[in-house]
């Protein structure tokens, strides 16, 4: 991945051949990165579209870049791969999630409690600030993996609010130990193999509760195995991740 220093801005701030840094993306150009007038970077709008540019006026309030070029981001998959992850013990292993997810091409995540969680959340300060966070390690590692698309990243209280949206997907699948369709198998399921937006179900360390599996399948998502070693939660949504995008060939 080239080393030039990628950033996330709104549409709104590219005007014409001139692009405004937002005081986050200033602050890391001029303040970490220590970036100086006439250096190159590559700005992204979020849109799949990208901007070589280069620096043109660097000061801690107001930090302008000038475009030198503008082309179609390559790296995001064709299929739109969401994850619903339940919450995990940690908050380390719910960042991996959301770190590793986002550099492999997960274009969404959900998080959600359910039964065997272990880690709650219910208070609305805590979550907006949770989700604050989590859309900030998301930025990150789609400026660091050279994203053309930032991930997008909800909360959702319970099992039964994540059933209840399965439809909006073309296809899911619930990771479960006891299912005995392999994963390989499912890709090549008429309705899953022909999915587009794919939602990817992941239970906490535990597991699902069989009740949970049961109401997933009934509103249709499709159990499967990711074989016969138990993966931590942390590692099943990217091993499932890198399954299907490897097996679809992006």
């Amino acid at each position: 991945m080239s080393s030039i220093p990628r950033f996330f801005v709104p549409p709104p701030a590219i005007q014409g051949d001139t692009i405004t840094l937002p005081p986050d993306a200033a602050h890391h150009a001029v303040g970490v990165l220590r970036m100086r007038e006439g250096e190159e970077i590559i700005v992204h709008d979020n849109t799949g579209d990208g901007y070589r540019c280069r620096l043109t006026r660097v000061q801690s309030k107001v930090t302008v870049a000038t475009v030198e070029s503008r082309f179609t981001v390559p790296t995001e998959p064709k299929t739109r791969l969401t994850v619903a992850q339940v919450l995990p013990k940690t908050g380390e292993k719910i960042e991996q999630v959301l770190q590793h997810g986002t550099e492999v091409g997960a274009s969404g995540f959900v998080l959600f409690q359910s039964e065997r969680s272990v880690a709650r959340m219910e208070q609305k300060d805590k979550i907006e600030k949770r989700l604050e966070r989590w859309q900030g390690i998301v930025q990150g590692a789609a400026e660091q993996s050279g994203r053309g698309r930032l991930p997008t990243v909800e909360w959702e209280r319970h099992a039964p609010d994540i059933t209840r949206r399965i439809g909006e997907w073309d296809a899911a699948i619930a990771l479960h130990e006891g299912a005995t369709l392999a994963l390989r198998d499912a890709l090549q399921a008429e309705r899953i193999a022909d999915a587009t937006r794919l939602l990817i179900l992941v239970g906490p360390e535990g597991g699902f509760t069989d009740g949970e599996v049961a109401g997933f399948a009934g509103a249709g998502a499709t159990p499967v195995s990711l074989g016969a070693r138990v993966l931590r939660t942390e590692t099943a949504a990217l091993v499932a991740l890198a399954q299907i995008l490897y097996a679809r060939g992006e």
